[in-house]
């Protein structure tokens, strides 16, 4: 009231508050935040989570990668397996099954198993510990405050896979090559008619030079994030079992991206033994002519199934 009458007295008049602008303000500022908020849910919650594990880890930061790494990798590639070992056993999806003069060698899958299961188990874990220390000097790490946005993600996903696609494709070419192919990339095409676990199974230089340099080189050089790096050896580890399954499945999600090659072409090298040396597009294949015999393949299918 004295303030007020002071104002009275000195012939000024107190500005009222404009109440309309300031809640106007405040709800714009509210929209804007909760809109910020809304787009940055998805990754807050995962980055949650993973802070949640860094900090519930009671181990070094080496351990955290090789324990999950090799959980990611163990758990899809054996669950996927399963999955397939059930399709077979059973004879389901019948539809999308592809054809083959021969099924594959019972004895020969049960020694692929033992194999793969002896690596899995023993040899990965060495491999892991060394693995760890060059990941660590591109700039890999856990930290919580360095997780990657959906962004970061995406473009470092383009990347793994179209660096994976070229080294791929080259490197499995190479195997090819009469004077070494009988050395090493031999032992993977005992498999004539491909089941799940054959995408595995191969001669140690091949594993190193056609299978974990293509799929590990970007991430590396990228020093991607733990998390980026679980999720990629997810995706690897579904589209290689995926290619080398025996069934062209329509649902299968690499059949989303444009160009993709699939099991069916993958089926078709491993039963004729030439061509179609790509993984995951049929880039480097047409380009380089060695799709040809594949195409020509499914011509004369085509032509015989009309005549019928």
């Amino acid at each position: 009231r004295r303030r007020s009458t002071l104002h009275e007295e000195e012939g000024e008049v107190p500005s009222p508050v404009n109440c309309t602008r300031f809640t106007s303000t405040k709800k714009e500022e509210g929209e804007e935040a909760s809109e910020e908020g809304e787009e940055k849910k998805p990754k807050k919650m995962l980055q949650e989570y993973w802070t949640q594990l860094v900090e519930w880890w009671p181990y070094s930061e080496r351990t955290l990668f090789m324990v999950g790494t090799w959980l990611v990798h163990f758990v899809t590639f054996w669950g996927f397996n399963l999955i397939l070992e059930v399709i077979y056993r059973f004879d389901l999806l019948k539809r999308w099954k592809i054809p083959h003069k021969k099924p594959a060698d019972p004895e020969l899958v049960r020694s692929c198993t033992r194999k793969l299961l002896l690596h899995h188990l023993v040899v990965q874990w060495p491999m892991l510990y060394v693995l760890y220390s060059v990941f660590a000097y591109f700039g890999t790490t856990s930290a919580p405050e360095a997780f990657p946005s959906l962004f970061t993600i995406v473009w470092q996903f383009a990347l793994f896979i179209v660096v994976n696609d070229g080294c791929f494709y080259w490197a499995h070419r190479a195997l090819h090559h009469p004077r070494i192919y009988k050395y090493i990339h031999k032992q993977h095409h005992e498999f004539k008619a491909s089941v799940g676990v054959a995408s595995e199974y191969a001669h140690p230089i091949e594993e190193l030079l056609a299978n974990l340099t293509p799929t590990l080189l970007a991430p590396i050089l990228c020093g991607t994030h733990m998390f980026t790096l679980w999720l990629w050896t997810l995706v690897r580890t579904l589209e290689t079992v995926d290619a080398h399954s025996g069934y062209n499945l329509p649902f299968s999600p690499f059949y989303l991206l444009p160009f993709v090659g699939g099991a069916d072409r993958h089926d078709f090298h491993h039963s004729h033994n030439v061509g179609t040396y790509g993984a995951f597009f049929t880039f480097w294949d047409d380009v380089m002519g060695t799709s040809d015999a594949y195409l020509q393949y499914k011509k004369k299918l085509a032509a015989t199934k009309k005549n019928e």
